[in-house]
């Protein structure tokens, strides 16, 4: 009998390298084999994808790592955005009705004398798809950011001569509607990226947050307290992947090797002899090195207390043999094999079926057993 000596590693130390561990909601990597790269990058489509598949060196896995990544990083922006969009347009509104009345989306002096064409038009078009009648609060929300946004262009400084500072009353001494414009428009740029599902992996995104913590800052900063408390960009920003967790995302690399090899013929104590707490799976081997059975300690428990039980006492060890075992207690519905090359992912979903308890690599050219993951080491 042979022994392989490392570590145990159950099924989540599989998510534990590279970047298949950052993946989405699900903890459980997702299995890219060639139909399925195709299909999504059909979806996707190759234009789109060629972005990631170039940042990613034509690495296809990195670039489909770097998409979920783009993607996840959007995501954290909903939140900020969404506060300091709500809180801008809040702002801006409270001081348009105070100079032009509650409806001022309808005075004249605002639409004819203080809106530049382009931000009348686009007005006219929120109002529109508002309603007829609708009243300003539904028109405040169907407006766009680019809408607010463009409210801090120089053409409408006389806007501002001597409402900034109401609008935001955390300004600093000297600044003006001009800092104010330097602080909106990279975040309306950026807002719109996202909006369109553009890469923004290249951006600043820690200087864009910024951004929007300061802008929020500015009209109040129990609001802006609170953004940045739930916000949750800093967690993503550190889960970018990396090109050098590719050689993770197979069975192979995260197999435990310290597996104990019997044959049909070995006797029960000298199997229980090599089990220990780094030694729990068991592989019966053929005389080639292929797994023909695989199993724990428990089962070997098992068998030996329903023998003890039949003679009423206890039993000798030398009298039974692994092939008694493997034939009495079911072993062939509770392990499954899986060539040492496989995507991690297809791992997982065996070590997920029902009554699989042990799983064993094999190397795809001669069958032999490389290691074994088992179902009790699995945590999430």
């Amino acid at each position: 009998m042979s022994t392989a000596h490392g570590k145990p590693v159950g099924p989540v130390r599989l998510l534990g390298g590279g970047y298949l561990r950052k993946m989405a909601q699900s903890q459980v990597p997702y299995p890219y084999q060639p139909p399925q790269l195709q299909a999504i990058r059909g979806s996707i489509s190759e234009p789109r994808f060629a972005t990631y598949l170039a940042k990613g060196g034509n690495h296809e896995e990195y670039a489909m790592a770097l998409y979920l990544y783009n993607a996840r990083v959007a995501k954290a922006f909903l939140y900020p955005l969404n506060v300091a969009e709500v809180t801008l347009r809040n702002a801006i509104d409270s001081i348009l009705v105070g100079r032009f009345g509650p409806d001022w989306h309808q005075d004249a002096a605002f639409r004819d004398q203080t809106l530049t064409p382009e931000g009348l038009a686009t007005l006219d078009k929120a109002m529109q798809r508002a309603g007829q009648n609708a009243p300003r609060d539904q028109v405040v929300a169907t407006l766009t950011f680019d809408f607010w946004s463009n409210l801090f262009r120089s053409e409408y400084g006389a806007l501002w001569r001597t409402t900034v500072n109401i609008a935001f009353p955390h300004l600093q001494h000297g600044e003006s509607r001009r800092d104010i414009q330097n602080l909106v428009r990279p975040i309306n740029a950026f807002r719109n990226r996202v909006a369109h599902h553009e890469p923004i992996l290249d951006m600043n995104v820690t200087d864009i947050h910024a951004k929007i913590v300061r802008l929020i800052e500015l009209r109040c900063t129990e609001t802006a307290a609170w953004m940045k408390h739930h916000s949750t960009l800093s967690a993503v920003v550190r889960s970018r992947p990396r090109q050098d967790g590719s050689t993770a995302n197979t069975l192979a690399a995260k197999l435990d090797a310290s597996f104990v090899s019997v044959t049909p013929e070995t006797v029960l104590k000298d199997l229980l002899e090599h089990v220990d707490e780094k030694h729990q799976a068991i592989i019966c081997l053929d005389n080639a090195g292929r797994p023909s059975a695989a199993f724990t300690p428990v089962d070997a428990i098992l068998f030996i207390t329903s023998r003890a039980k039949e003679v009423g006492g206890l039993i000798d060890l030398h009298d039974h043999k692994v092939s008694d075992l493997i034939a009495d207690a079911g072993i062939a519905e509770r392990w499954a094999q899986l060539s040492d090359a496989s995507p991690i992912a297809l791992a997982v979903k065996e070590l997920q079926k029902p009554r699989i308890q042990v799983l064993v690599g094999i190397d795809a050219s001669s069958g032999k057993a490389t290691g074994a993951i088992l179902r009790a080491h699995r945590r999430y």
